[in-house]
């Protein structure tokens, strides 16, 4: 996909030299203005993908160009470079401090010049993907409450209905099942997004044996798989964290390795506190992953094969790395074909409480 870019500045070598650097680059098209009230006039029809913004020039300068494109919704995913002959560390920062989001300066060298343009290229798109991904998410849930409530409640009342036939009875018992299903999936694509849209924590110190204890039961009334789970925590201690968020995490990944393991197999789950903060560590003892897999299963969007996919584990392992994320920790895979997997939670020191 080919990239729009408009070049503004007051001196015509100047475009003429950042032309002729695009003239062979089949990624890039250009347009040029002469001054910040041309280029700001241009925006509309153009839409340009990149800015190369020159800092001087005549009328308005490059910051306050910067400025009202980034206070206008419509390009805020359009990318500013500020271009200019100085390299002043005070320049850099006014430039930042309008908006732009990077600095580069003349004589142009070729090759830089074209990294940084195919490098904000590819953000530009990804930032305009990961909205539209946010979006249709959004979208999807709202839309399908209202029908999911009418599926839910209708099920219900014809299996509360006396005397049906056992046929029957089945179907409303599959329609009640899928609708349950549905739920379900709103409600982590819900949660999803809230967790993208600055969520606030509630931290609160607790036991860690005393939550993994907990966290066994819950996971052992629901194991269909009579997978044994194993815990290791040598000691005790305690985390502050948004435990209702970090059980969702934790839980989902203790799910996944149930889900994946062979029948009476065991989970295995280890908690240490160390000086770099809190580990755990999550293992289980299925087909392990394909090495390609390993960082497409945390993308909500992901399935091995998604005409088939029927469980939306990528989902619940997207909302676990965002939980842990939020919490400024990380949340890694090891695993290998054959071999197992195993889920790696870490934490920040100041997790750990007294």
């Amino acid at each position: 996909m080919v990239s729009k870019v408009l070049i503004v500045d007051d001196e015509p070598i100047n475009v003429k030299l950042i032309e002729e650097i695009l003239e062979y680059e089949n990624d890039f098209i250009c347009k040029t203005a002469s001054n910040g009230e041309e280029a700001l006039s241009i925006l509309d029809d153009y839409h340009p993908d990149i800015i190369l913004l020159d800092i001087m020039m005549p009328g308005i300068s490059g910051y306050e160009v910067c400025r009202k494109i980034k206070n206008d919704k419509r390009y805020k995913f359009a990318k500013v470079l500020m271009v200019s002959g100085k390299a002043m560390v005070e320049e850099r920062l006014q430039g930042y401090e309008a908006g732009a989001d990077d600095y580069i300066t003349k004589p142009f060298i070729d090759d830089e010049l074209l990294a940084k343009l195919k490098v904000f290229s590819k953000l530009k798109k990804t930032e305009e993907i990961d909205e539209l991904k946010t979006s249709i998410l959004q979208l999807f849930s709202h839309e399908t409450k209202t029908p999911l409530n009418g599926i839910l409640l209708g099920s219900q009342l014809i299996l509360d209905s006396p005397s049906l036939p056992e046929k029957i009875t089945d179907y409303a018992r599959l329609i009640k099942l899928s609708g349950e299903r549905i739920h379900n999936l709103v409600r982590k694509i819900l949660l999803l997004s809230s967790l993208r849209n600055d969520r606030k924590l509630s931290y609160k110190s607790q036991s860690v044996q005393g939550y993994l204890e907990e966290l066994v039961h819950q996971a052992s009334q629901n194991n269909q798989k009579n997978c044994a789970i194993r815990v290791h925590c040598p000691t005790d201690f305690n985390m502050n964290v948004d435990w209702k968020l970090f059980h969702v995490a934790f839980y989902a990944v203790v799910d996944n390795a149930i889900k994946y393991s062979p029948s009476e197999e065991h989970i295995e789950i280890e908690a240490f506190s160390k000086e770099s903060g809190p580990f755990f560590r999550v293992t289980d003892h299925g087909d392990g992953l394909d090495p390609a897999a390993k960082e497409k299963i945390f993308d909500e969007f992901y399935s091995k094969n998604i005409e088939n996919h029927s469980k939306g584990t990528a989902l619940s392992l997207a909302i676990a790395r965002e939980i842990i994320n939020l919490h400024l920790g990380r949340l890694t895979v090891e695993s290998n074909l054959g071999q197992g997997a195993s889920f790696l939670f870490t934490l920040p020191p100041n997790t750990v409480s007294t």
